[in-house]
């Protein structure tokens, strides 16, 4: 175990930024949690496109011309089929993989769709173009089986309705982004905790900063350690890693223009206590909650790239006061905010 090496910083405080988030994991979910705290309204996500059949893969609309999916996915689609899009018909003109994906891995798991004609009525949603996804949440929207961690995938059901959930990078590499899928009481677990499954493939998975949602993963596939079957606690998803295809994506699709965030601000009320040599050794919150809503407490170096110091914290209708450590930082400038989960 490593030692905690406490160094001096500037505790700055950018406000409690109320976000109220969109309803919204077909997923595995906590069996501590009834299935309808995950249930979402296909209305509330127009952009996702199912490709083959409800449950069974997804398209998110990110020009009015093209969706995103994983190559695996895509390679199922033929020229001329048509898809829906929020109601309404749209023939698939060009199937795009990456050039570098094989059916036989998992890399370069990424892939375009572009219609004969551009969606009318629809948003495009926007792709992550940051480089720190580690340790940020993820909120994953799937239409695929669905089951609690017990059993995962085994047993699991298709209903075809559409559910989020969400989980913490744990870590990233060249093509992926990880999450496990923590137990309730585990450390790290989320409010709506859960992976994806079978049939989720290319569900998106997005990163919120200042209250718009960036499509930064593709579900693509699933696993688990010795002993611990696909959607069990303990198992690993992995998502596509969209921010490592942007050279490639930019070089088929010219994008829209990045949205401007926009949020509201509160007073978030914060308190340090230091050691004779001037070290935090821990920080006091104090915050305004709603009853039945989860907050997170995050972190940030730069105010663009957040992490999860504690989550799951539920309101009380009241101000909540929190003690938390201090980050362990080598940059001297530390943000805090409180999000509602």
């Amino acid at each position: 175990m490593c030692n905690r090496i406490l160094m001096p910083m500037k505790l700055i405080v950018t406000g409690f930024l109320l976000c109220i988030m969109a309803n919204v994991s077909a997923i595995i979910i906590r069996d501590d949690l009834d299935d309808s705290n995950y249930l979402v309204n296909d209305s509330d996500y127009p952009a996702l496109v199912d490709l083959i059949e409800p449950g069974d893969c997804i398209g998110t609309l990110v020009h009015e011309s093209y969706l995103l999916t994983v190559a695996h996915c895509a390679a199922d689609l033929n020229l001329g089929n048509s898809l829906s899009v929020n109601g309404t018909e749209y023939i698939i003109a060009d199937i795009i993989l990456h050039p570098d994906w094989n059916q036989r891995r998992d890399e370069y798991d990424i892939a375009l769709i572009r219609f004969t004609e551009p969606v009318q009525g629809v948003k495009p949603l926007p792709i992550y173009r940051g480089e720190n996804e580690t340790g940020s949440l993820l909120t994953l929207v799937g239409r695929g089986v669905t089951n609690t961690g017990v059993m995962g995938e085994r047993g699991a059901k298709d209903d075809s309705k559409l559910r989020r959930c969400t989980n913490a990078v744990s870590s990233v590499d060249e093509h992926f982004i990880e999450i496990r899928f923590e137990r309730p009481g585990e450390e790290g677990v989320t409010s709506l905790e859960g992976v994806g499954a079978a049939g989720d493939s290319g569900c998106p998975a997005f990163i919120e900063i200042d209250g718009i949602f960036y499509i930064a993963g593709l579900n693509s596939w699933g696993d688990g350690p010795r002993g611990v079957r696909v959607g069990q606690y303990s198992a690993f998803d992995y998502q596509t890693r969209v921010s490592q295809y942007l050279e490639w994506l930019d070089s088929v699709v010219d994008f829209p223009a990045h949205p401007q965030p926009t949020s509201s601000m509160e007073i978030l009320e914060v308190g340090a206590t230091r050691n004779n040599g001037g070290f935090i050794e821990s920080l006091t919150l104090r915050f305004p909650s709603q009853i039945g809503k989860s907050y997170a407490v995050q972190q940030s170096t730069n105010m663009s790239s957040w992490k999860i110091s504690k989550s799951g914290v539920m309101g009380s209708g009241n101000f909540i006061t929190l003690s938390i450590t201090p980050p362990v930082t080598n940059n001297e400038n530390i943000f805090l905010r409180v999000r509602q989960e």
